[in-house]
């Protein structure tokens, strides 16, 4: 999570490290296609397409972090976080296309040498665009993939992994261009056969980039070892005796916490609500002053009698409640009642 960072350093940290890539990947694209048709190497046309991916990939981030860095408004009162995490799915849609275009590739060459076709040699320029292809990439990824982490960015995250591929497809490249120069025409084939094998390794990337950018849309709760952290925080805040009902997500880079807390039935209306905004403060103290937060604070008094005709029912949570809907309560052992 990100604690102590302004949003606005964010978002432009993000826009700076995607705009890098965006002039990177034009560049590749330009220089790989001009190697591809000089050089006679298929592949590297079809590399070029993939930084073209990236290069296209780029702008669809960047368009979301403008969006995303607009402030809360009166339509809009959670901000416009999600459209970060829209971008990262949209990206991860794109990996998925790469994966099977890489496939399909290799799939189709190497069926050409099983029916006893040779495929082309290419010239060295192609082996030398390779070459710069995986270095420079390679390089894009670790500095994308270190800002991810530092500002917490899904969608920043993802794009790193989409250089990632880049510079795996160009290994392919690379491995079958070099092959065909230095060993002969018929060692091309390990271009296709290594396309096959690193496809699916982008699959696997893209489908958990998917995941976890599906997730957070469709409101998941966060992670065991973050909720279990929140419960921690709530429990150790001095008045609070127990809690319930407690519900997280996340909202792009931030997180919303909704809980309903058990103070001394003795207290007013007033110090039940300086608990609760402790409690609030708590947690926007660990998880940054962006974290959304809702306390209900309730007093702890003991459940009603339970109903003669409703065994095991209590006619409390029976009004308020289906009991599907029930909330689980964890009290503190630290309090006494």
């Amino acid at each position: 999570m990100i604690r102590n960072m302004d949003q606005d350093e964010r978002f432009e940290q993000a826009v700076r490290v995607t705009g890098a890539g965006l002039f990177v990947n034009l560049g590749l694209t330009i220089f790989k296609l001009f190697a591809g048709i000089l050089g006679n190497s298929a592949a590297m046309v079809a590399d070029a397409v993939h930084s073209l991916s990236d290069f296209l990939t780029d702008l669809v981030v960047i368009l979301g972090f403008e969006i995303a860095r607009k402030p809360v408004d009166r339509t809009h009162n959670y901000g416009h976080g999600k459209v970060e995490t829209l971008s990262a799915s949209l990206v991860g849609i794109m990996l998925f296309v790469v994966a099977g275009e890489t496939f399909l590739y290799g799939l189709r060459k190497s069926l050409l040498v099983i029916n006893g076709e040779t495929l082309q040699q290419p010239a060295l320029i192609a082996l030398y665009a390779a070459v710069l292809s995986i270095l420079s990439k390679e390089l894009m990824y670790h500095y994308t993939i270190r800002h991810a982490r530092k500002i917490n960015s899904m969608a920043l995250t993802a794009n790193a992994w989409h250089h990632r591929s880049d510079a795996l497809s160009s290994v392919c490249t690379m491995i079958g261009v070099g092959a065909a120069i230095f060993l002969g025409g018929r060692w091309t084939v390990l271009d296709p056969l290594m396309a096959v094998f690193l496809s699916l390794f982008i699959f696997k990337v893209a489908l958990k980039i998917s995941c976890s950018s599906v997730n957070e849309l469709i409101e998941a709760s966060l992670d065991e070892k973050t909720n279990a952290e929140v419960r921690e925080i709530i429990l150790n805040t001095e008045g609070v005796r127990a809690h319930s009902n407690m519900k997280t997500r996340k909202i792009g880079s931030n997180i919303a916490v909704d809980v309903h807390i058990k103070v001394d039935s003795g207290l007013n209306v007033g110090e039940a609500d300086r608990i609760a905004l402790h409690v609030e403060h708590s947690l926007k103290k660990a998880f940054g002053p962006y974290t959304y937060v809702l306390v209900k604070a309730e007093p702890d008094i003991p459940e009603p009698p339970v109903h003669p005709g409703k065994t095991g029912v209590c006619l409390r949570k029976e009004a308020e409640t289906r009991p599907e809907e029930w909330g689980s309560e964890e009290r503190n052992p630290n309090e006494n009642r």
